[in-house]
């Protein structure tokens, strides 16, 4: 039975073509064009990614494109049922390990509750607060009764002539401090007023980077495959896992592959772009530039 990778390396030696001419006809890394003839499809991204290389690669060779896709899905169906398998067993053993983890936490807590409340229900935490003592009349001191109230009047002596009878000690002092004065409520300090508010502008963004520099963003919403091309240097690929941001910077324009163009949200100098395509859809050769 003829293989994908049988039919596109025959093809392309018969075209007497190189995997570096495809790769720049295609847009698609050499290393994945390799990958795809050696079906080594461990070393390929995501199937949804792989089925765009498969027809980008078949048309350029001229091959039809549905029946390499149709010998693609026959040839790898191994590969991926094996896959989902090992996911689906990974997702199994991580929900019963946590569940494990949860019966164990909810035990934890019991136990500490339970011992908290017996802790204090214990008879020896309760504290016996001790009674006051009734207060008692003391008894009346025997021979006060008929004690006489001696004169409170101490005896003053006469003073000679000399002396003058007025002495400093008859002066009244005056022990209470002076009552405070009266407040006039028209003498308190007025209470401050907010002033009017006044309305805040927003700061407008700069329309370019630092340094006159274009600065892309491209935020992953869903599992999308991006090669991006600053200026004439190398192409950058990347594959984005959704929530996944990336960051580029060049001089005078970007063009762009998309393997999922819905699945991105693209900003040039923090400026929307797009939308490039319908979710799955494989978009080349976008140009931005400001």
């Amino acid at each position: 039975m003829e293989t994908l990778g049988g039919l596109f390396r025959q093809t392309r030696e018969r075209q007497r073509l190189s995997l570096e001419q495809i790769a720049s006809k295609t847009r698609i890394q050499q290393r994945h064009l390799q990958a795809l003839e050696e079906e080594d499809f461990a070393s390929l991204p995501a199937k949804v990614f792989v089925k765009g290389f498969v027809r980008s690669y078949a048309r350029s060779l001229g091959l039809d494109e549905d029946n390499a896709l149709q010998l693609f899905l026959t040839t790898s169906s191994d590969f991926y049922d094996r896959t989902q398998e090992e996911q689906q067993h990974i997702q199994v053993t991580l929900q019963a390990a946590h569940r494990k983890r949860f019966n164990w936490n909810l035990v934890v807590i019991l136990f500490l509750a339970i011992g908290g409340v017996l802790f204090y229900l214990l008879p020896w935490q309760q504290e016996t607060v001790p009674l006051p003592p009734e207060s008692e009349t003391p008894e009346p001191i025997s021979g006060m009764q008929d004690k006489e109230i001696l004169d409170p009047t101490p005896h003053i002596e006469e003073l000679p002539d000399s002396v003058s009878s007025e002495s400093p000690f008859d002066t009244e002092i005056q022990l209470t401090s002076p009552p405070p004065p009266d407040i006039i409520p028209s003498q308190l300090p007025a209470e401050p007023r907010p002033g009017p508010t006044l309305p805040v502008s927003p700061v407008p963004e700069k329309a370019t980077g630092i340094d006159g520099t274009l600065v892309l963003e491209i935020e992953a919403t869903q599992l999308t495959w991006v090669v991006v091309q600053s200026d004439d240097q190398a192409p950058h690929e990347a594959l984005l896992q959704p929530g996944q941001k990336s960051t580029w910077k060049a001089d005078k324009q970007y063009l762009l592959t998309l393997g999922n163009a819905a699945g991105v949200i693209v900003r040039l100098n923090g400026e929307l772009q797009g939308p490039f395509g319908k979710p799955g859809q494989v978009v080349r050769d976008i140009h931005l530039k400001p």
